[in-house]
């Protein structure tokens, strides 16, 4: 697992089954009230295009290795870049990762090895070099680089949303991962004041619906801010009360997130 008893540095793994639940955005967010490396494995790069702006395409196809194969190959610790007005330090995502698939195999310094493993390895050993927590990024679904992700966690984080898509599956979702999880956390995301979302609501609070090892975590409210926002919510001067209050239920996450992985490390 990423955190042991003699390590400080929490690895969380973001992970879902659909697209279009905030995760993200969430992830971005996350490990910057974190002061973490955002690990971007989602082949298409959305955090990574959040991140980069105009300058998305250029870092998504830069000439080369993508960063995380070409550390895995050499041995060697991935240097994130470095993160300006409230964004996280960042290792991109790169289109590379797109040819990634089941029973990906990849070069590593010792050997040829599965991509899942090799990542497992991997990311609590950078996450020592770099001397910070880590917040994960994944691509929808099963496959190698979640499979690896979720293997290097000591914290999954599953962002659902309240609704009749996401809610009936969450618990065929969870027993999925429960035999790899040491501790999770279903995050309620974009949470709104209407009675659809009290009533799903409900549901996902009810006694037993999520078992051990995953917790019911704090919600996440929907937001005009933190969910279409251009730039970090931390940037700039103090912020706007709608700002504050995202950044208030970011840093709520990310203390229980936290409090998690020490019970792990206990």
């Amino acid at each position: 697992m990423g955190c042991t008893a003699n390590s400080t540095h929490m690895v969380c793994t973001l992970v879902q089954w659909k697209g279009g639940v905030g995760k993200s955005t969430l992830a971005i967010h996350l490990a910057a009230a974190l002061d973490a490396v955002l690990v971007d494995l989602e082949p298409w790069g959305g955090a990574t295009a959040w991140w980069a702006g105009p300058r998305a395409a250029a870092l998504w196809q830069a000439p080369g290795r993508a960063p995380l194969l070409r550390a895995l190959s050499d041995g060697s610790v991935p240097r994130p870049r470095r993160g300006t007005a409230g964004r996280p330090r960042l290792i991109p995502s790169h289109e590379q990762l797109l040819g990634l698939g089941d029973g990906a195999v990849v070069a590593t310094a010792a050997g040829a090895m599965p991509l899942g493993e090799a990542i497992r390895q991997a990311i609590p050993r950078w996450a020592e070099a770099w001397g910070a927590h880590v917040v994960i990024d994944t691509p929808a679904g099963f496959g190698p680089l979640s499979d690896g992700a979720v293997a290097a966690a000591d914290v999954v984080m599953l962002p659902v949303t309240l609704d009749q898509w996401a809610v009936p599956a969450l618990r065929k979702f969870m027993a999925s991962y429960a035999g790899r999880v040491e501790r999770g956390m279903v995050v309620p995301n974009r949470v709104r004041r209407r009675v659809e979302d009290r009533r799903w609501a409900r549901l996902v609070t009810a006694e037993g619906l999520i078992p051990p090892p995953f917790v019911l975590g704090p919600p996440i409210a929907e937001s005009e801010v933190l969910h279409v926002t251009r730039r970090p919510l931390a940037a700039g001067r103090a912020p706007s009360p709608a700002r504050g209050a995202a950044l208030a239920e970011i840093d709520t996450l990310a203390r229980r997130a936290l409090e998690l992985s020490l019970e792990l490390a206990a």
